[in-house]
């Protein structure tokens, strides 16, 4: 009962990133935000003033306004689309405007002039500015591109994440966003949490705790308001430093995050997944992904002597067994290093482990037999 228990634990935390490829608007990663904030808070599009994300724990999904509605993100809900100033994958910015500016949703700091519905002029913001869409005017602040692209460009995460409220970060487990509303527009305000030990944000409990495997899961790497981390080799296949069951696609210059199926993890020496008990993920990864036991192989190469107690929110805690043992996964427990030859075959984990690399340590758990 107790491993089944852990199990459906697992697969809630970590089933959200099992459905498929990352959700990439130009350089808005849907997925990657959806990550950062709390379940059920509703994202807006660049691609469409209709579509919007609703963030639920197996990841973003996308919805539509009704025909005649545009998606208010500020106000999370659908409105008629003469009450929404919404220029994302509009054909013509200008339609219905007269003596004023409206962005260019092509370029950070990029804007049109329109008169009698119609652009009567472009350009950009000076240098250190950029084009906020709540003013409508150039403000200070800095753009990550500055050219023109056939994308859409996220200028700021305070423009599909609504404001007043506070949300994660997938390169850093301390740091807090919160988009403020301000007389000159929404500005993004940053910060850490650092206090009493307790350096972690967690997004479901909205506030600083300490940090721990589960609060942390966020944490990829992957920038939010940048489509993937680049790469150069289309075609190329990475390993996730830290979830097993997840790997990256470079496509087109951009790793693009896959997954494998439930209960798989990718094979860093194969290039593809298989299934967990077999694979060799990367080392460092998280083996308490899909186990069905309190006690995991920690990707061992040398000789098979590290090991995870998985609690029952699949936070990963490293232990080590004693001199001249391993850890038998399946017996839960360390064993003489004389049945090493025989388990490392069936277990990816250990590939490659030697009872020659075994070195005294403490921290141990004993085979009661």
């Amino acid at each position: 009962m107790t491993g089944k228990l852990l199990l459906a634990t697992i697969l809630c935390l970590m089933g959200g990133q099992a459905l498929g490829d990352a959700i990439l608007e130009g350089n808005y990663n849907v997925t990657a935000v959806c990550t950062a904030v709390k379940v059920g808070t509703q994202l807006g599009s660049i691609e469409s003033c209709q579509t919007y994300y609703v963030c639920q724990s197996t990841g973003p999904v996308q919805s539509s306004c009704q025909s005649g509605y545009s998606y208010d993100y500020k106000r999370s809900s659908c409105y008629p689309s003469s009450e929404v100033d919404c220029y994302w994958g509009v054909e013509n910015p200008c339609a219905g405007k007269n003596n004023t500016w409206v962005p260019n949703t092509a370029v950070c700091g990029g804007w049109f002039y329109c008169l009698e519905g119609k652009s009567a002029g472009s350009g950009n913001c000076p240098v250190n500015q950029k084009f906020d869409t709540t003013t409508l005017a150039c403000v200070y602040g800095t753009c990550s591109n500055t050219q023109g692209t056939n994308e859409t460009v996220l200028e700021s995460l305070c423009d599909v994440v609504p404001p007043g409220q506070y949300f994660g970060d997938t390169e850093s487990c301390s740091t807090w966003h919160y988009c403020e509303s301000t007389s000159t527009g929404l500005v993004l305000q940053s910060g850490k949490c650092s206090a009493n030990n307790q350096t972690a944000y967690n997004v479901l409990a909205n506030q600083c705790t300490y940090e721990s495997a589960s609060v942390c899961s966020r944490v990829t790497n992957i920038p939010l308001s940048d489509a993937a981390v680049s790469c150069s080799t289309n075609g190329a296949k990475s390993a996730d430093p830290k979830v097993c069951g997840t790997y990256y696609v470079c496509t087109n210059g951009k790793n693009v995050a896959t997954y494998c199926p439930t209960g798989d993890y990718y094979d860093d020496s194969l290039g593809y997944c298989v299934s967990r008990q077999v694979a060799t993920p990367v080392a460092g990864c998280n083996r308490c992904q899909y186990a069905t036991s309190t006690f995991v192989n920690a990707v061992d190469s040398n000789n098979c002597s590290t090991y995870y107690y998985c609690n029952s929110q699949g936070e990963a805690t490293l232990n080590t067994c004693p001199a001249d043992t391993f850890f038998d996964e399946s017996r839960q427990g360390c064993k003489s290093d004389d049945d090493l030859s025989t388990y490392v075959p069936l277990n990816g984990a250990c590939k490659g482990a030697t009872a020659e690399g075994s070195e005294e340590t403490d921290n141990s758990t004993t085979d009661a037999e």
